[in-house]
């Protein structure tokens, strides 16, 4: 403030006139306080008139240049009456008084509004008024002071018309500004926070003049000391009203100035007349002494205290129109307080109900329409809320944006509705219910809906208090949809995620009978499997095999079956498999004599046939894929099909066992792989015909895959060593041959069952199996004799005894009878 030209010029204008008056006064009275402290309060004063340093500013800058000049006129008047009343000192002030006037007016003329629908008409930003208020000032000023000046020229004027020329110019700004005040109270009392501004300007300047005109009257100054200083407080409080932050805390001011100049002015007055009356004698008590002077401004004093502890009354008395609506407000506001959103909901509604006319006088209650879903919610008389289906228009949303507050007023779009037909619609659907104004609700992502008031009875426009007070019940409400919402959405998203976790369980409970299915049937196919190796296993060979791998397949690790030719290693495999942690999963079998399958090496052809020229870094993906999985002969190698994931074994075997046949036969690069790439989650069982060292010794076995495999090894025992089991063997063969071939199963006559015990097996399994099949075709009866074993050739052949097929000295022929009940 100190760093402004503007300050110090009106600094300077308040030093002299008071510097005037002091030295008129001749350096006493109250001349010394007004050069001091006025400059000091005119300091005060620009500050509070200035910009705010920081938020939105809807004051136009030449309002506030006025309310600066308003109060340093005021100023220069009160410096002006500090002293003797001389012309000069008279001319100071009534310039003074004419400067706050006018600027009063200027400032008038720049009322700014708060934007929305309504725009000010341009009649209302004409200074014909300050002109025109100018011409009585003219007078009052240059009279006198050019009597002060060259008195010469003036000393045929009466002195009285000094006093007069001031007079009639206060009293003709002050009508000049009474009317101008009229003129844009009529042209804008729709605007928001206009009105307010303009009908608190007039009724200060009314009571003005009213308190300056009484205190004339009953002579507590002359009425050319009193009406100038009158003229400059009504311009000071319209600038007030001009320039006020806040138009809501204009209209509360104003009512709090209306109730104690209407309780104190009377007996203020009235201790006046007593003080000037007192001593003619002209009270009325005749000879009374001079002390009751004293008790009637005492008892004015009290009064005057009286009527201050009683003006907060009276200015409720004082309030607008729809003052009941500022209650039912603040009621709403602290209604919807409510931790509870449906409670807090429908107790707000019902406080809006209680101050409308709904259920009176037909009125439609007050309304919050939801936008989605699209809902109408009320309350009944009784506060229990009703929701119906109800949309609100678009347009109705995008106009209340962009109003003051988030407010859409009725009379506001009625008063455009000629030069905007897109609201004649919109004013049609507020009519049809009743609606008075609308305010918007909003969360913190947008509008969610919108909150209508019923416009009743209610004649006058709603002032910015109201509307302010609707605007804190909007955004109250707002907060508790926002928190409904946020609980509604809570709790969908809880019987959400429960209903999704009631389907996950669902799906797990199948998932795991499926897997357990699965289980099942990897079971059952690999006890089928498994079914040649434990159908006869009743000789001390057969069943120390099978305990052996029962306890290796418990144990978990690799397994190497030492196989001969003929034997079913995979049954065998598929007795390592069940006794396994894996026994659910699958069984892959691989036969390591078995070339490529044909449907791979068809995808590696296509692989090597269609593939793009070049990739981002320049070769060919396809191509160059194909020539790793393909040999020196341009053909695709095995190790390729065990590293494809669609084909490779391993993958297959996946949480299950993988059983080899011929392990040696694979290729040396496949076995490496094998012994180095096998998972965890998978079992490994190797058939090979030899030991592992031997073969390892030999080159026919990977050292990575004998590593791998270890010392786990168990010898399957031949038809040659389990003597006891080959009559149970032979007639198991017999009888899936028979069922399978005539529905019934075949017979073994007593002189067929010694052949069969008599011969050694060489071919072991695959042997007795194609033996015993052969027979079963030429057979012509269900029962299997000699004859049709030496019609298929069969004749047994049995090896000289020897210690190497001796058990404890005994003969193969007398073994193979002990086993035979029937000797």
């Amino acid at each position: 403030m100190l760093r402004r030209r503007s300050f110090w010029i009106a600094a300077a204008a308040v030093a002299y006139t008071a510097f005037a008056a002091l030295r008129a006064s001749g350096g006493h009275g109250p001349a010394w306080l007004a050069l001091l402290g006025l400059p000091a309060l005119l300091a005060l004063g620009l500050r509070w008139v200035e910009r705010p340093p920081r938020g939105e500013d809807r004051i136009e800058p030449a309002a506030r240049s006025a309310a600066a000049v308003c109060l340093t006129g005021a100023a220069m008047l009160a410096a002006a009456r500090s002293g003797p009343a001389g012309l000069a000192l008279i001319a100071l002030g009534n310039l003074g008084a004419a400067a706050a006037a006018m600027a009063a007016l200027v400032g008038l003329a720049r009322i700014a509004g708060l934007g929305g629908l309504l725009e000010p008409p341009p009649s209302t930003r004409r200074l014909d008024a300050a002109a025109f208020a100018s011409l009585f000032w003219t007078v009052a000023i240059a009279l006198p002071a050019v009597s002060a000046v060259a008195p010469e020229r003036t000393a045929d004027l009466d002195p009285l018309l000094v006093h007069y020329a001031t007079s009639a110019a206060s009293l003709g700004s002050l009508t000049v500004t009474l009317v101008a005040i009229a003129r844009v109270r009529i042209a804008r009392r729709i605007e928001l926070g206009v009105a307010d501004r303009v009908e608190a300007a007039l009724l200060l300047t009314a009571t003005a003049l009213a308190v300056g005109l009484a205190a004339a009257f009953v002579g507590v100054a002359p009425p050319e000391s009193i009406l100038p200083v009158t003229s400059a407080v009504a311009a000071v409080c319209v600038a007030f009203c001009t320039v006020a932050a806040d138009a809501a805390q204009v209209s509360r001011a104003l009512r709090g100035t209306l109730a104690v100049a209407t309780l104190a002015t009377p007996p203020a007055l009235l201790a006046v007349y007593a003080v000037h009356e007192a001593p003619r004698g002209d009270l009325g008590l005749r000879g009374a002494p001079q002390s009751s002077v004293g008790v009637a401004v005492f008892g004015a004093c009290a009064l005057c205290a009286l009527a201050g502890l009683a003006a907060p009354a009276l200015a409720r008395r004082f309030a607008p129109e729809g003052a009941r609506w500022l209650g039912a407000f603040d009621a709403a506001t602290r209604a919807a307080m409510n931790p509870e959103p449906e409670a807090a909901l429908e107790a707000a509604l019902s406080a809006l109900r209680e101050a409308s006319d709904a259920g009176v006088a037909g009125q439609a209650p007050p309304a919050l329409y939801l936008l989605s879903p699209p809902e109408r919610v009320t309350v009944d008389r009784a506060g229990y809320a009703h929701t119906e289906p109800a949309e609100v228009p678009a347009r109705l949303i995008e106009l209340a944006q962009i109003e003051p507050e988030r407010v859409l007023r009725v009379e506001a779009a009625e008063a455009v509705e000629v030069r905007r037909p897109e609201v004649r619609p919109l004013l049609a659907w507020l009519a049809e219910r009743d609606v008075g104004v609308v305010a918007l609700v909003n969360d913190a992502e947008g509008p969610i809906g919108a909150l209508a008031i019923p416009r009743a009875r209610r004649a006058s426009p709603m002032t910015l208090e109201e509307v302010s007070g609707l605007r804190a019940v909007a955004d109250r409400l707002g907060a508790v949809i926002a928190v409904s919402a946020m609980l509604s959405g809570s709790r969908g998203r809880e019987v959400a995620a429960r209903r999704e976790a009631e389907e996950r369980a669902r799906e797990v409970s199948r998932l795991e009978r499926a897997v357990a299915q699965g289980a099942g049937r990897f079971r059952a196919i690999a006890a089928l499997l498994a079914r040649p190796a434990r159908a006869a296993a009743y000789s001390p060979a057969a069943r120390a095999a099978l305990e052996q791998l029962e306890r290796l397949g418990v144990a978990g690790g690799p397994v190497t079956l030492l196989t001969a030719p003929g034997i079913d290693a995979v049954a065998w495999g598929a007795v390592v498999h069940l006794t396994s942690p894996r026994a659910g999963g699958p069984l892959a079998i691989v036969d390591g004599a078995a070339p490529l399958p044909e449907g791979f090496a068809q995808a590696f052809a296509q692989a090597r046939g269609a593939a793009p020229a070049r990739d981002e870094r320049g070769a060919a993906p396809a191509r160059d894929e194909a020539a790793a999985i393909e040999g020196s002969s341009g053909t695709p190698t095995a190790l390729a099909l065990w590293r494809d994931p669609d084909s490779s074994p391993i993958e297959a075997a996946r949480g299950g066992t993988l059983l080899v046949l011929d392990a040696q036969a694979l290729p040396s690069e496949v076995q490496s792989y094998l012994g180095a790439a096998l998972p965890d989650d998978v079992g490994l069982v190797v058939a090979v015909p030899q030991t592992v060292d031997a073969l390892a010794a030999t080159g026919q076995l990977s050292e990575r895959l004998a590593d791998r495999l270890g010392d786990r090894a168990v010898a399957l025992p031949s038809l040659s060593s389990r003597a006891e089991d080959l009559r149970a063997l032979a007639l198991d063969h017999l009888a899936r041959i028979g069922v399978r071939l005539r529905g019934r199963p075949f017979g073994l006559d007593l002189r067929a069952l010694q052949a069969v015990l008599d011969h050694p097996w060489p071919g072991n399994d695959a042997e007795m199996g194609a033996v015993l099949l052969r027979a079963a075709l030429v057979a012509k009866g269900d029962v299997i004799g000699e004859s049709e074993l030496a019609a298929i050739g069969f004749a047994p052949s049995p090896e000289p005894a020897s210690g190497a097929d001796s058990v404890r000295g005994e003969p193969r022929r007398a073994r193979r009878r002990r086993a035979d009940p029937r000797g």
